[in-house]
């Protein structure tokens, strides 16, 4: 016959008490294991106020900073232990948004006299004026692994705002969806393009994805009216063309995930489906 085992108050105090040392030297363990960092200092330009706002993968640094005085906002890099001053086009000032793996940096700047803001690729040293279009820093560019910048401009003496991509040496202004302006905040290895853009007769803005020459509305591409969805601005898209951004959800703003599939449309479903099909939501 087997013998039983009861389990009394006193035998599971006693297995407790006896799992605290294991439980202890495991906390130890992570706690050990936990990421620290180093702090660095990346000074200034001369002013007294810097701020850095992205680093590629080499550790090179962007950012801007007051110069001597504190009249002037000028881009940097920080490489190596040093902040550069990436100067202007001629102005007083210039701020820069984003750089790549090649230490090529993008950004806007002044022409002389401030008669006008323009984008600027800086490489090899000098700064070099992109235009023609004359870029606004309200939405800092994207940059892809081939230097492909997208990003936002003012058109028109100033009268609007348009998406742009920069490739090949020149700025191409991506239109609208038919309103009046456009907002670009990416763009993937393969020169696709996401943002926002009004529509006709409707004050908000539409997602839209530019490829292949085109700018599209992603309302259009996915179905999502009749899903309940408005698909507002798209914010990333990776290599494989996801798309992440927010739009409206019978009145609430909802996060989405749109997956390209198989067919010429893809549903974007409601919030409480989406896990099930494969696109998130909030």
């Amino acid at each position: 016959m087997r013998a039983s085992h009861c389990l009394t108050p006193q035998s599971v105090l006693v297995r407790a008490l006896a799992a605290v040392p294991v439980c202890l030297a495991l906390f130890a363990s992570f706690a050990a294991q936990a990421q620290t960092y180093t702090i660095t200092d990346l000074g200034t330009l001369g002013g007294s106020f810097s701020v850095a706002l992205s680093v590629n993968s080499h550790g090179q640094v962007i950012g801007n900073s007051f110069t001597t005085g504190d009249q002037d906002l000028h881009a940097f890099i920080y490489s190596d232990g040093t902040m550069r001053d990436l100067g202007t086009l001629g102005g007083s000032s210039s701020s820069a948004d984003a750089i790549d793996d090649l230490g090529r940096v993008f950004g806007t700047a002044y022409t002389a006299g401030n008669a006008s803001s323009r984008a600027f690729l800086y490489a090899d040293g000098r700064m070099i004026d992109i235009g023609p279009l004359a870029a606004t820093s309200n939405h800092a560019p994207s940059v892809n692994a081939a230097g492909e910048v997208a990003g936002t401009a003012y058109i028109g003496g100033n009268a609007s705002l348009h998406a742009f991509l920069y490739r090949n040496g020149s700025m191409q202004d991506l239109g609208t969806l038919g309103g009046p302006s456009s907002f670009a905040y990416a763009v993937n290895n393969e020169g696709q393009v996401v943002g926002s853009s009004n529509v006709p007769g409707d004050d908000g803005a539409h997602a839209f994805v530019y490829r292949d020459g085109t700018m599209q509305d992603l309302n259009e591409l996915t179905g999502a009216a009749e899903a309940g969805w408005v698909l507002n601005s798209a914010r990333a898209i990776n290599a494989s063309g996801q798309i992440v951004g927010f739009g409206t959800y019978k009145g609430e703003t909802a996060a989405f995930l749109l997956t390209p599939t198989a067919s010429a449309k893809a549903n974007v479903p409601a919030p409480e489906n989406a896990n099930a099909l494969g696109i998130a939501s909030r």
